[in-house]
């Protein structure tokens, strides 16, 4: 791995662990956060911006300068698609923890935050080029 990307690399796997505590925390260990934020449910604001920087983040780690545009796309539809993979597998592990449950439209919000993300990163690609 080159030096450039290790700064990327250490962030995004400091985001996947961080990522991964608020997921899989007990609910004792976690702030309170009020009941709703700019009008929609808190829980699902803090899914949504939990998900929307990981395709920018993995972008960062695993671009080349040199790709093609349409290299980039497939790279950029790969980490959408693991970020679902992550939104779906900390749902089931939620599913299986006595303290925490599983719910589907914490997974629908992660995936508007993966799209979201995954559309700026796409911009930020565009304007780039």
């Amino acid at each position: 791995m080159s030096a450039r990307r290790i700064k990327p690399a250490i962030i995004f796997c400091l985001y996947i662990i961080g990522v991964m505590h608020l997921c899989f925390a007990k609910p004792d260990d976690m702030p309170q956060l009020p009941q709703l934020l700019f009008g929609l449910p808190a829980d699902k604001v803090g899914h949504f911006l939990m998900f929307l920087p990981f395709p920018l983040l993995g972008y960062m780690v695993f671009a080349n300068n040199d790709m093609v545009p349409a290299r980039k796309l497939i790279l950029l539809s790969i980490l959408v698609i693991c970020g679902l993979g992550m939104a779906i597998g900390t749902e089931q592990v939620q599913a299986a923890l006595e303290y925490r449950s599983a719910d589907m439209k914490d997974f629908a919000t992660d995936a508007l935050g993966l799209a979201v993300g995954g559309l700026a990163t796409l911009i930020l690609i565009v304007k780039r080029k």
